[in-house]
């Protein structure tokens, strides 16, 4: 136990916010990013590793990751349609993964409404950091809130898209609203 007084005592230093490495894999499958080419290495390089991909990726790098490989794969759309199809492209790699393929598995089963119930927590569980939280706004209308989380929007846009096709939901809306530098709301429609 501390002997200094409550205001003398140090906190504890935050925790690093950081990616999980399963999602750095999704991100690899789906852009068929294999070992030992010159797009793995830069890939290892952006995620600060050294002779292969880190266990956890701070956020920033993954952000600069997703930035490149929006860049490097998609050259002739705009950044954040780059991002989005980054986004798309990881869910379909994700699910190539062991982890991917044990949490995605009901995805086709669970429909619409019980995935954007359960989205927040599907796409926190390969980070650390923010909280993401969605309400029923109306029949197939969601709003979905993102606080704290420093990932471009645009690649959350992609998932979701992805999520919606693979379960074969036609006529998809999602509308960004940037409240600031790392919170953001989703507006989301089908039907």
């Amino acid at each position: 136990m501390s002997q200094l007084p409550p205001q003398q005592q140090k906190s504890p230093a935050p925790a690093a916010r950081v990616v999980k490495h399963s999602a750095i894999e999704g991100l690899m499958r789906g852009h068929g990013i294999t070992p030992g080419t010159m797009d793995m290495a830069q890939v290892i390089e952006l995620c600060g590793g050294i002779g292969g991909l880190p266990a956890e990726v701070p956020a920033d790098r993954f952000s600069a990751l997703l930035e490149w490989l929006a860049r490097r794969y998609f050259p002739s759309r705009p950044l954040p349609e780059g991002l989005r199809s980054v986004g798309m492209r990881m869910l379909h790699g994700y699910r190539e993964t062991l982890l991917g393929k044990i949490q995605l598995k009901a995805l086709n089963l669970m429909g619409p409404d019980r995935l954007m119930r359960k989205l927040g927590e599907f796409i926190g569980r390969n980070s650390n950091f923010g909280e993401r939280t969605s309400e029923q706004v109306g029949p197939q209308h969601y709003r979905v809130h993102f606080r704290g989380v420093p990932v471009p929007p645009e690649f959350y846009q992609g998932l979701c898209e992805a999520a919606f096709d693979i379960m074969e939901v036609k006529g998809v809306r999602i509308t960004i609203e940037r409240l600031g530098p790392e919170d953001v709301d989703f507006d989301l429609r089908w039907g």
